[in-house]
């Protein structure tokens, strides 16, 4: 298929892209002018088509999807100063990308949204999909995003895939715990015991072809893990194996957080930056389970999980120091 991908210069994109090439498949990437393409470079061999546009541009969206049998849309905000900012490119983005495709006679679209569109789980256990009760902007803005990609699932063949925590080389999002564990601490919220899914970014991308290439039903919504679920005392010893060392969990009560959090959305304001700690986040921090399973994608299409904790949590520590980024 010719596949028009979003976000491919992002550290998920990447490897999607990677895959998609393996397979086979002529690839259109969408990015903004001034995108970065430093991963992509690694990941792909074979020739790319690039276009220049943006999510907050519906005219430059019309233009990407000209052409192309299936959209793999993995585009959004996962900070931002405003809540505007949000909808802008998680929700009115998603929409004008979805119609333009649905317009255009796109036959497959795939959405990749995220575990916080669906919120966290109030008794532990993954839950089904609906109902959604997300608890943040960013989980809020990216449910919107689903809800204007559905209403074009008469037009396409269209599926949503909920992502948990990913990871994995060439992600800087958790790095920080890793350059905390490298001074064996690793602060968390509260006691330590929030339970959360995650997946390795490869897994990931192979879930998202997968979908791109077998799913049958439109309007359907999976999510993907590992297979498992961990807290984050799990995790802090996960990266003590990996460091060959002793790392010590430190409880940061919730409060502290909080006052951290807010202190980190005046510093935004002020500089004008996203940051990654804010209110929001540890509002998101603060709930007992984020968490889901690979039932339904499993049955539907086959797919598995090949990468376990251990083995996924030492390959990116190994990444990171091959690469000077610990």
């Amino acid at each position: 298929m010719r596949v028009l991908v979003t976000g491919a210069n992002g550290f998920l994109g990447s490897y999607v892209v990677e895959q998609l090439a393996e397979c086979g498949h002529d690839l259109r990437l969408l990015m903004r002018s001034s995108s970065r393409v430093r991963f992509l470079g690694d990941a792909v061999d074979a020739p790319f088509e690039r276009v220049n546009g943006d999510m907050r541009d519906a005219e430059s969206l019309v233009k990407a999807v000209e052409g192309v049998d299936a959209v793999v849309h993995l585009a959004g905000l996962t900070s931002a100063l405003s809540v505007e900012d949000y909808e802008a490119v998680n929700a009115r983005g998603s929409a004008y990308l979805a119609q333009a495709a649905g317009r255009a006679g796109v036959e497959r679209f795939v959405y990749c949204s995220s575990l916080a569109a669906q919120g966290p789980s109030p008794d532990g256990t993954p839950q089904p999909p609906e109902p959604a009760r997300p608890v943040s902007h960013y989980g809020r803005t990216k449910l919107a995003g689903e809800v204007a990609t559905q209403t074009e699932r008469e037009k396409m063949n269209v599926s949503i895939l909920r992502l948990p925590v990913i990871y994995g080389p060439r992600d800087r999002g958790l790095l920080p715990f890793y350059e905390f564990a490298k001074f064996r601490f690793l602060p968390v919220y509260g006691d330590g015991t929030n339970r959360l899914s995650w997946v390795h970014a490869r897994d990931a991308a192979g879930a998202i072809v997968a979908t791109l290439e077998r799913s049958q039903q439109s309007g359907v919504v999976y999510t993907v893990s590992d297979g498992a679920t961990y807290s984050w005392r799990d995790l802090g010893g996960e990266l003590g194996r990996a460091f060959g060392r002793k790392v010590w969990l430190i409880g940061v009560p919730g409060p502290l957080f909080s006052i951290a959090g807010k202190a980190t959305d005046v510093a935004s304001r002020v500089s004008k930056r996203s940051l990654p700690l804010t209110a929001e986040k540890v509002v998101e921090m603060s709930q007992h389970a984020w968490v889901c399973d690979n039932v339904r994608i499993s049955a539907d299409l086959g797919w598995q999980p090949c990468i376990d904790a251990e083995t996924g949590v030492a390959e990116t520590y190994h990444w990171y120091r091959a690469n000077r980024w610990l």
